[in-house]
């Protein structure tokens, strides 16, 4: 008789602990906000049913804002506007049903608007120089 017996428990309890182990990780991001390595947020928001709701905002990792705006439900709303790393702001726009519906503003590096192409429905239906 063999002082050890084979005993295929041994793979069960392993795969186990795997699975425990990797859903434990996947509760715990979840739950924290995601964070560049220095600490800083990458961004901010609140989740209701699965879908983006309210307010939320994307972040740099110098900790400027990148791009902000609403969902309703999961869809983009209202007025939403991108940034430059230095806090500059690039772009404004409108959307209504998760579409670009309204003007759509491109700022120049003197913080000027430079260019205004109105949308309907995602689809550009005009454009205003600025100047």
């Amino acid at each position: 008789m063999s002082l050890f017996r084979y005993n295929s428990r041994h793979k069960v309890i392993t795969f186990a602990a795997v699975v425990i182990a990797a859903a434990v990780g996947y509760y715990m991001n979840q739950r924290q906000p995601p964070a560049f390595e220095n600490g800083q947020l990458k961004r901010t928001g609140s989740v209701v049913d699965g879908r983006n709701q309210g307010r939320w905002t994307w972040y740099f990792p110098n900790g400027h804002k990148k791009m902000e705006g609403d969902f309703d439900g999961g869809k983009r709303t209202g007025r939403w506007i991108t940034y430059s790393p230095n806090g500059d702001t690039l772009t404004v726009s409108m959307y209504r049903h998760d579409k670009l519906n309204g003007p759509h503003t491109e700022f120049g590096a003197d913080g000027q608007p430079t260019l205004v192409t109105i949308y309907a429905d995602d689809r550009p239906v005009g454009t205003a120089s600025t100047k």
